[in-house]
């Protein structure tokens, strides 16, 4: 049987999710075939990009290999490349690697930032939409700090010292949050007062946030940011943006050399000669089961949307917002659709396939204001429900390899405390001083298999297998090879003699030890400095696949 094409544009939030799906359903049908296209070679978490711009995180952390994420799906083929154009009466695309033809596609591009027109926002401000974006406010931060604090003139002083943010939506208000603390840092680092770093948050309208119908969660957002220092300036409508700083609409200006805008978001620009018919911020309108509107007003039968790319109203929940969920819902009734289309399975609408369950709006690592199944709430638990929300589309797209970074990356590698413990679980400390710890578990182990404790032998079961176990433990944590497992075998070893010999002290201080050298300890001075990064090396490619900068599997 000839294979069939199921082509997916787009990596995103949506795209991914879409050729999961479709994965998962069509896994023993072989003659259908995945192709998921992108111009890069991996996943970006859009909505975690100011993490980025802010020195919060590595941009590796925000990335996601696509190999990483569809190695064990064999029926998904990837393809790096960019597509120019459609062929809907051959049923094929046109990208830079070739032809593809298709049997159904899904248009999942994404989209880009909306300036609206105004003058000197591309030539003198930066936007962000894209992990390039981001890296270049994350390094003209970095620069023009450094700049204000040599600059001995006032007036440049002020200027260079001025970062602005236009527009107080979620992504705004993210970006500025993630300043306030990453003025610490830079403040810090160029010796300079903290004061002097001066925020801006710019709002046309006369609130912030304004897509949040709880006004109150909005108001916590506001003090918080007011408490902080940030200076906020509401009905302050930009008109134009020059090399000396902000424009507005009375005339006034803003001196500043940091302008990131982030008002608005609208289609990819180069979809916008395929063909459809197009809505606000030149999205591809569809009907209700996302199939693409023609520019002659009919559904094609073949082209469904999704994510960014999309506009549609639903007559329960109103306009597909710009999130990931409305991403995800779009592309699971695009999925769900297709595979309907083939035969398995009944159609379904967006109102059938939506799933809103709430957002997180994250100002800076420590404060987030969130409304969650019909729950509002602020604060710490805020903060870690919108960790829990990225963590659950990993876990719908089963990237148990992407679970596990994000959490290292989130809360265990992250520097000067920026994340909701303030550092307190943070693997970046010296794991040198849990050395001489580590050395005495592994002999007190080791002696105890040997039976040279003295007094303290009664307190540990005298067994030839358990013996055998605490020499292997004790040899093992000693010279620091696989410390984390054995640390865990030490535990259990030390509630047994708890539970066999009765309760001592030695019992209690072995297992908090045995957690204690659980910290990396095994790096310091111990073979796991060696072990671990192969061990990642051999494995991780055995279940993840290799990462590749260029990806062309269609021939796989």
């Amino acid at each position: 049987m000839a294979e069939k094409n199921i082509v997916i544009v787009g990596a995103g939030f949506g795209g991914v999710f879409a050729a999961k799906t479709l994965s998962k359903k069509l896994k023993s049908h072989k003659e259908y075939n995945i192709i998921l296209i992108d111009k890069h070679s991996y996943f970006t978490y859009m909505t975690e990009l100011h993490e980025v711009a802010s020195q919060r995180v590595a941009p590796k952390h925000v990335q996601e290999d696509l190999e990483h994420l569809f190695y064990q799906d064999k029926n998904v083929k990837l393809l790096t490349a960019e597509v120019n154009g459609i062929n809907k009466e051959d049923k094929f695309i046109k990208t830079t690697h070739g032809d593809i033809s298709y049997e159904k596609l899904i248009l999942a591009v994404g989209g880009q930032s909306n300036d609206f027109g105004t003058p000197g926002v591309k030539e003198h401000g930066f936007e962000m939409w894209s992990m390039e974006e981001s890296l270049q406010i994350r390094n003209h931060i970095e620069n023009i700090i450094g700049q204000g604090a040599a600059e001995l003139d006032q007036n440049k002083r002020e200027q260079l010292l001025t970062i602005a943010v236009v527009g107080s939506g979620f992504t705004g208000a993210e970006l500025m949050g993630e300043f306030i603390e990453q003025r610490k840092v830079l403040a810090q680092n160029y010796k300079l007062d903290e004061k002097e770093i001066k925020l801006v948050l710019l709002e046309a309208a006369p609130t912030i946030l304004n897509m949040l119908k709880d006004r109150n969660l909005a108001d916590k957002a506001f003090k918080y940011m007011k408490d902080n220092g940030v200076e906020i300036r509401l009905s302050a409508r930009v008109t134009g943006v020059d090399e000396n700083g902000v424009i507005f609409k009375d005339g006034s200006t803003l001196p500043t050399k940091s302008l990131i805008w982030t008002a608005g978001v609208k289609a990819k620009s180069f979809i916008s000669d395929w063909g459809f018919k197009y809505g606000r911020g030149g999205r591809i309108e569809a009907d209700d089961y996302m199939r693409a509107t023609l520019d002659n007003d009919e559904s094609a039968q073949d082209i469904y949307v999704a994510g960014d790319t999309l506009s549609y109203v639903d007559e329960k929940t109103g306009p597909v917002p710009q999130t990931v969920e409305g991403a995800e819902s779009a592309a699971r009734a695009a999925a769900h659709n297709i595979l309907a289309d083939l035969g398995f399975g009944k159609t379904k609408t967006f109102s059938e396939a939506v799933k809103y369950h709430g957002f997180a709006v994250s100002i800076g690592s420590h404060f987030t204001v969130a409304s969650l199944m019909g729950l509002n709430f602020s604060g710490f638990f805020a903060s870690i429900a919108k960790h829990g929300i990225n963590l659950f589309f990993y876990s719908q797209i089963r990237s148990m390899y992407s679970i596990f970074h994000y959490v290292l990356d989130e809360f265990f590698r992250t520097e000067n405390g920026r994340n909701p413990f303030r550092g307190a679980i943070s693997r970046l400390g010296n794991v040198l001083w849990s050395t001489p710890l580590r050395i005495f578990l592994g002999l007190f182990w080791i002696l105890a298999a040997l039976g040279n404790l003295g007094s303290l032998n009664s307190l540990f079961w005298q067994h030839d297998l358990v013996s055998f176990i605490e020499i292997i433990t004790g040899a093992g944590i000693l010279i620091g090879l696989l410390t984390w497992p054995l640390a865990l075998v030490s535990i259990i070893l030390a509630i047994t003699a708890w539970t066999v010999n009765g309760f001592d002290v030695i019992h209690l201080f072995l297992i908090f030890s045995s957690i204690a050298v659980m910290n990396g300890s095994g790096r310091g001075f111990g073979l796991d400095f060696y072990v671990i990064p192969l061990l990642q090396k051999l494995f991780g490619g055995l279940w993840y696949g290799k990462a590749k900068s260029l990806y062309d599997e269609l021939d796989k």
